[in-house]
């Protein structure tokens, strides 16, 4: 006769017992299920590897008009020397990486029987992608094509996001917001401080260049580079972690 597992529940456990017992096995399930290491790590990445990109050839002036790119590379700004190669980059990277996440994690389910409903964070990450390719144009429509009262009561929000779009770190936000939907898919206290601390950075960076008063030369070849890194060690370090305790826990 095989013994019973000590969270199992019988005839004879209270309510109390009972209680405890499905609250162990639902941390155990959400234990097992979590996989969310290899987004972390895919898009901390693929954040990492578009850096060449972000650097100019020449230290850039603080204001640089417009470029006439493509519609499809808006999520690489405007402001940067390499914008079109960055939204072709970021166009792939994102719709790539979401579709590999949602592939890893119907893998995963099949390998340990239980699976997060990852199909909603992908569609964030798809519909994000996508309100970056758009974004940009409707806001310079909404200040430059409307009038004046339009211009300057929307102003509060058209400018800021249009300067978080023209630095080419849209991406950033569109993965941010995929983590923090994964974050509620998966219950994890982890994913959610990680995405919170990452959402956090990306915006605290962007505050900062929206706030500040550059004048010609305060900016070098490096200052778009920095700021599109600085989030990146928060995925890595927060995927690693998550990394090592599943490895823990299989062992």
């Amino acid at each position: 006769m095989s013994d019973r597992s000590s969270t199992a529940p019988n005839s004879d456990n209270t309510p109390g017992e009972l209680l405890a017992s499905v609250t162990a096995l639902q941390q155990r399930t959400r234990a097992v299920r979590n996989a969310y290491w290899l987004p972390l790590l895919l898009f901390g990445l693929l954040m990492a590897a578009a850096a060449p990109l972000y650097v100019e050839s020449v230290d850039p002036l603080a204001l640089r008009g417009g470029q006439d790119n493509p519609a499809l590379t808006g999520l690489g700004g405007d402001f940067l020397e390499r914008s079109a190669t960055l939204g072709w980059y970021w166009l792939a990277a994102l719709i790539g990486g979401y579709l590999l996440s949602l592939r890893w994690y119907r893998w995963h389910g099949v390998r340990v029987g239980v699976q997060t409903p990852a199909r909603p964070y992908v569609i964030a990450g798809i519909v994000g992608t996508v309100v970056g390719l758009v974004l940009p144009i409707v806001l310079r429509y909404l200040l430059l094509n409307t009038a004046t009262v339009i211009s300057n009561g929307t102003s509060w929000v058209t400018t800021p996001l249009l300067g978080i779009s023209d630095r080419g770190m849209f991406p950033h936000l569109v993965i941010a917001v995929g983590l923090l939907v994964l974050a509620r898919l998966e219950r994890s206290r982890g994913l959610t401080v990680v995405a919170s601390v990452y959402a956090a950075a990306v915006v605290l960076v962007n505050v900062y260049f929206q706030t500040a008063n550059f004048e010609p030369g305060d900016l070098n070849r490096y200052s778009f580079l920095l700021a599109a890194l600085l989030p990146v060690p928060i995925l890595l370090v927060g995927g690693g972690i998550a990394f090592l305790n599943t490895i823990k826990r299989s062992a």
